[in-house]
């Protein structure tokens, strides 16, 4: 945070973080060592020699920034594997030196997207939308990933119907947002007709558009325990020409009514990350909760 913007596109020559990990080890570990004497024995497992290993992983990253952020380098730094094959655990002082420099060329690598918030990190993973007084329809809370970005000008956004909405820094085909509504009279989404008649009508609202799944669940509505009333989840896979410069892309939506509003909480991915995504996308979108009165 804090730090200058560089927009530029990283060159061709990009490597993960595993990789400059491995790079930097193997540099720093000559082959014809021993393994006790590359995994370091208790006297030559120094802090020197720890510092010195992160300061060699801290400038390589600097000299070859990630396309994105990548755990792998920080799982290595407490858990290497060697050429040979065999896993090693890296203890103490070294782990927490090359850990503490994998994190702050992580954070480095992030570029916030223009109209967002800096990432927002959450310990347990996941952060906690308590929807303020200015929401447009019901108080209601939302789970979204830990680091991700929040939408800056969100009064802005109400005026044309987004109460919340997020995107990931380093993959901006995927976002999250929640979307309010007059219900025009609804009571319920059962009231816009069937699951299946509400499918066929996304995907026909675009050309190159596909259901690729639905179903029928209940949204919590009030504290725990309390009834539950009526959700559509629709997956829309998404043409091209449709989707825009992230190309084919996937649309999670789950539409609830209720108090006179439509609540529309919409997850999107490009089509190759999907099968990643979609795990924590849906269980961000089946997170929503209306919590309070409208």
């Amino acid at each position: 945070r804090g730090g200058s913007r560089d927009s530029s596109p990283h060159s061709a020559r990009t490597y993960s973080y595993a990789h400059m990990v491995m790079l930097c080890l193997a540099a720093h570990f000559p082959a014809s060592t021993t393994a006790p004497q590359r995994l370091g024995s208790r006297r030559a497992s120094t802090p020197s020699r720890a510092t010195t290993l992160a300061s060699r992983i801290t400038s390589a990253l600097d000299a070859h920034p990630p396309r994105r952020d990548d755990d792998e380098g920080a799982a290595l730094a407490a858990a290497v594997v060697f050429p040979s094959g065999r896993r090693r655990a890296i203890a103490g002082f070294g782990a927490t030196t090359l850990a503490a420099a994998l994190s702050r060329q992580a954070t480095a690598a992030v570029l916030t997207p223009r109209g967002y918030d800096d990432p927002t990190i959450a310990p347990g993973g996941w952060n906690l939308l308590a929807s303020p007084p200015e929401s447009i329809g019901c108080a209601y809370t939302i789970e979204w990933p830990s680091g991700w970005c929040a939408l800056s000008d969100l009064s802005s956004a109400r005026s044309v119907g987004v109460d919340a909405s997020w995107k990931n820094p380093v993959d901006e085909a995927s976002t999250l947002a929640v979307f309010v509504a007059d219900a025009g009279g609804q009571q319920t989404v059962t009231d816009q007709g069937s699951l299946e008649k509400v499918a066929a009508g996304r995907a026909d609202s675009a050309p190159r558009q596909l259901t690729i799944g639905k179903r029928r669940r209940k949204t919590q509505v009030g504290g725990a325990g309390a009834q539950g009333v009526v959700t559509y989840d629709v997956e829309t896979k998404v043409g091209g020409g449709t989707a825009g410069r992230f190309g084919s892309a996937v649309e999670l939506v789950g539409i609830t009514v209720y108090g006179g509003k439509e609540y529309l909480v919409r997850a999107t991915a490009s089509a190759a990350s999907w099968p990643e995504e979609r795990s924590k996308l849906r269980r961000a979108v089946e997170s929503f909760r209306i919590t309070g009165s409208c």
